[in-house]
């Protein structure tokens, strides 16, 4: 049976440190924060479906729904993710910023992840930083030339 490929690393910004959204949290919400940006759940494109009872068994025995969800809300009320509670889907605000599409293939294996998504909340919202990025806006316009730098 073929083993699951599972992401080596994220790019986390040490710029982190410095934004005021980040700073705005406290403890748990912080921890939350670097799970949903680093775990194992985690896509290309920084979307991806997260019951929550996935996060709590990853996060350890600290953690019941009830915090989960508190933490959540205030990652959503901060604009740090979008998430949409009635599929489960988050997204990771701001994604592109520290990992964008490198080429055209990458842009088109990161644009299958968006496509997937059930919430048309979440998914106009990556599809919108994404389309920012410069691969995501010539995949975007003309999928099949996005092989080509888009001068």
């Amino acid at each position: 049976m073929r083993k699951k490929a599972v992401r080596q690393f994220h790019k986390v910004s040490p710029d982190v440190w410095r934004s005021r959204r980040f700073l705005a949290l406290v403890g748990d919400q912080r921890e939350l924060w670097f799970y949903l940006v680093t775990s194992p759940h985690q896509t290309s494109a920084g979307c991806y479906k997260l019951p929550p009872a996935y996060a709590v068994a990853d996060l350890g025995n600290d953690w019941t729904r009830e915090l989960y969800e508190a933490c959540l809300r205030v990652l959503v009320d901060g604009d740090l993710i979008a998430h949409d509670p009635d599929t489960d889907e988050i997204y990771v605000c701001r994604w592109f910023k520290t990992s964008p599409p490198t080429n055209g293939s990458h842009a088109a294996g990161i644009y299958h992840h968006i496509c997937k998504l059930e919430s048309l909340a979440v998914q106009e919202r990556v599809e919108q930083e994404f389309a920012e990025t410069e691969y995501g806006a010539a995949y975007i316009s003309s999928p099949s030339s996005a092989n080509q730098r888009p001068f």
